[in-house]
């Protein structure tokens, strides 16, 4: 009687080793597994499904894109940030002039620096649509990367957004 115990004491061992071993296997490849989100600047072409520039970003860092007003022929000056979220927010208009689409009101701080008006106002947006054109210079800016949106990208409708890979 002893003997037979004995045994069933064994297959029980038996089987919970290999159950804890089959976790541990599993823990193990989940964990070598997992992807870290990474996340990206772009200018995509919506129309041509295509993408034209990608950079990674990091929450915080801030790009901006210049150009002369078609109307005003004055410079404007957009920037944005990447939140804590990875969320595009435009935190400020540097402009000469207002009217013909510019911004002129504002419900937060507006001061002039240099020439310029400042409207500081922070808002998310899902995505920036442009549409840049050859008539006028028109220019992107991330870190030390910049690209010349009236040159090659004249005419075609852009989008610049924040992708997750």
């Amino acid at each position: 009687m002893m003997r037979t115990k004995k045994k069933h004491v064994s297959k029980k061992a038996l089987l919970l080793s290999t159950a804890f071993l089959f976790l541990f296997m599993i823990a193990i490849w989940t964990a070598t597994s997992v992807k870290k989100q990474e996340y990206f600047l772009q200018i995509y072409l919506p129309y041509e499904d295509t993408v034209f520039f990608e950079a990674p970003i990091e929450q915080n860092d801030t790009f901006y894109h210049e150009y002369l007003h078609s109307v005003e022929l004055s410079p404007v000056r957009e920037y944005f940030k990447v939140d804590e979220h990875y969320k595009l927010i435009a935190t400020e208009s540097w402009t000469k002039s207002f009217g013909a689409g510019l911004p002129y009101e504002t419900k937060d701080k507006l001061e002039n620096i240099d020439g310029f008006f400042v409207i500081h106002e922070e808002r998310e947006l899902e995505y920036l649509n442009i549409l840049p054109s050859h008539l006028y210079p028109h220019s992107f800016h991330f870190k030390d990367q910049s690209v010349d949106l009236s040159g090659e990208l004249s005419g075609e409708r852009i989008r610049i957004q924040i992708i997750e890979h």
